[in-house]
């Protein structure tokens, strides 16, 4: 089973929000890990077409640097869009 946080349908685009924690390299590593296969997976549940993905993290309270931010967002590439909510 798949459940996005929202389907845009007009954009082909899914939403999914990840509130891990990323305080540690080890920890941004699992998270990135995670995301890449539920994405991958939920690709598989989504109606036919091109279907894009925004992943939000949520690391409001935590301590996360730069570096860390900048290694997961360049970890999925252009086939994922990636956001920080601080």
């Amino acid at each position: 089973m798949f459940t996005p946080e929202f389907l845009i349908e007009d954009l082909k685009e899914f939403v999914l929000v990840a509130n891990h924690s990323l305080e540690s390299a080890e920890a941004a590593r699992l998270s990135i890990e995670y995301n890449r296969e539920r994405i991958a997976h939920g690709r598989l549940h989504l109606p036919p077409g091109v279907w894009k993905c925004r992943l939000v993290y949520d690391v409001r309270g935590q301590s996360v640097s730069d570096l860390t931010i900048n290694q997961i967002a360049e970890a999925f590439g252009d086939f994922v869009s990636v956001e920080f909510k601080r």
